[in-house]
């Protein structure tokens, strides 16, 4: 896993552990999945661009995409 990806999924898994929402709600909130959530936070997984949006939406967060080299 790259560096910033793994910093990436272990703000998100923070973010979803400290939310004080269970997967479940989060889940249902969301439409991702329980399992998808709890890769997530264990830092195995990896959701696409819209699935970050959502999740990153429901927890209040920005999700800032930077270019390389810049």
């Amino acid at each position: 896993m790259s560096k910033k990806k793994d910093t990436f999924t272990r703000q998100i898994g923070e973010a979803l552990e400290g939310c004080g929402q269970s997967r479940y709600v989060v889940s249902k909130a969301t439409g991702l999945t329980q399992s998808t959530l709890s890769r997530l936070v264990s830092g195995k997984g990896w959701i696409g661009k819209e699935g970050m949006d959502t999740l990153a939406e429901y927890l209040g967060l920005s999700v800032t995409v930077k270019q390389k080299g810049r």
